[in-house]
């Protein structure tokens, strides 16, 4: 334990070092650094360029790539738009099963309960956009984190889970839009279905969601979510989530219900706040054999994301508490803190 927060407090270290070498000079270790990352930036364009442009070889379809920006259809882009931004800026989960942009990301976390053990780990996540070829498909490389919604345990830490494959995005069909993805996880293969639409109703965007999963596992999961987003000021967003699932192997159903208020200060910085109540039709854990039906946790969370020293690194912190029933409804105060590197296109990101 003593030796995971040494870890932590010399990596803060070296980042206010670099931040300082930044302020007293344009040259040096800083300008360096920022080479190298720019290199290897270039190197993973060029690498999503050659596969991209192979695949379309195979196939006989080459195609003049358009910008990300191009493939990115919404219904009103000036209504969306506060929605878009939050979600761009926060990189969160729902960002992340609807862009099409190109990306490589390397993150660095940790996790720290007072109910349980620290917890550190590092993801890899890369999205190759096909724009060569039919302009609607994607290569994906994954390290995927636990959703909040799923079980609402942080005991269960932030398992990894790696998954690689490839997505279709399809046409649009009477405003709604789709993909499938095709792909491993844990070395078994799954196929996954995601369908959304969005409208207005009065000064509301509202947006259903529905997604399918199957695995060669026999396993199994749908879930439903539908996100209602207000926007109060200028780059301010207020958003309800209602989330429903069920899983093979799990008995009942989850539910679950965010409200989440967001504020991007500046391109750079921004945070949120988050109040989540999750429960489950039959839950039962270690510590309550009986099956419970009704709210198995109340928690909170804030949320502090910011671009440091450079505009390709990025760090958030997250403090909160949440009162979970396996924990007889005490108090489990945690802190999520992680630095994001991104590779690639980032003006984009």
């Amino acid at each position: 334990m003593l030796l995971r927060t040494a870890f932590i407090c010399s990596l803060l270290l070296f980042c206010a070092s670099l931040y300082a070498q930044d302020e007293e000079s344009q040259g040096g270790f800083v300008d360096y650094i920022d080479k190298k990352q720019e290199i290897f930036s270039n190197s993973v364009i060029d690498f999503f360029g050659d596969v991209d442009e192979t695949l379309s070889d195979w196939i006989n379809e080459p195609r003049e790539p358009l910008s990300s920006d191009a493939l990115e259809k919404k219904l009103n882009e000036d209504f969306l738009n506060a929605g878009e931004s939050v979600d761009l800026f926060f990189k969160n989960e729902k960002y992340m099963d609807e862009t099409q942009r190109g990306f490589l990301r390397i993150r660095l976390g940790s996790l720290f309960q007072t109910k349980e053990s620290a917890d550190f780990n590092y993801k890899i996540r890369a999205h190759i956009p096909l724009s060569r070829t039919k302009r609607d498909f994607q290569l994906y490389i994954d390290d995927v984190a636990q959703s909040y919604f799923d079980d609402g345990d942080l005991r269960a830490k932030e398992e990894s889970k790696n998954e690689a494959g490839v997505r279709y995005f399809a046409p649009v069909f009477m405003d709604i839009k789709s993909h499938y993805s095709i792909g491993m996880r844990s070395l078994t293969g799954y196929a996954r279905a995601r369908y959304a639409t969005d409208f207005a109703l009065g000064s509301w965007r509202v947006e259903p969601t529905q997604q399918f999963k199957y695995s060669l596992k026999s396993d199994w999961s749908e879930e439903t979510n539908v996100y209602f987003d207000k926007e109060l000021e200028k780059n301010a967003l207020f958003r309800t989530t209602l989330h429903r699932k069920t899983q093979s192997h799990v008995d009942g159903f989850d539910y679950a219900l965010a409200l989440s208020y967001y504020l991007t200060l500046s391109k750079r910085k921004g945070f949120s706040y988050t109040q989540q109540f999750w429960g489950n039709s039959k839950y039962s854990c270690e510590e309550h054999l009986q099956p419970y039906n009704g709210i198995s946790n109340y928690s909170g969370f804030f949320s502090w994301r910011q671009n440091i020293f450079r505009k390709w690194i990025t760090y958030e912190v997250q403090p909160g508490v949440s009162f979970h029933r396996q924990y007889d409804y005490e108090p489990n105060y945690a802190v999520h803190f992680y630095v994001d590197f991104y590779f690639g296109n980032i003006d984009s990101l």
